[in-house]
């Protein structure tokens, strides 16, 4: 099974090392969904992150959030 990674960057950036073994690109979709809803318990206004998935040194998805006040 391919591995993949997910790195998160922001206010608490987080750099996997280590990397996941998932069946394909779509369940590594469904993985950064899942952790999306984990991040979006700490997210405040104002700030922004975002969630990159690799497939070693390729990048597969970019999920970016950002918030402004106004």
């Amino acid at each position: 099974m391919p591995r993949y990674s997910f790195h998160i960057s922001g206010k608490f950036p987080f750099r996997d090392e280590v990397g996941t073994e998932l069946r394909d690109d779509r369940a590594a979709w469904k993985e950064a969904l899942l952790l999306t809803r984990d991040i979006e318990t700490s997210f405040q206004p104002g700030q922004s992150w975002s969630l990159d998935v690799k497939a070693g040194d390729r990048l597969l998805y970019r999920i970016g959030i950002t918030s402004e006040e106004g």
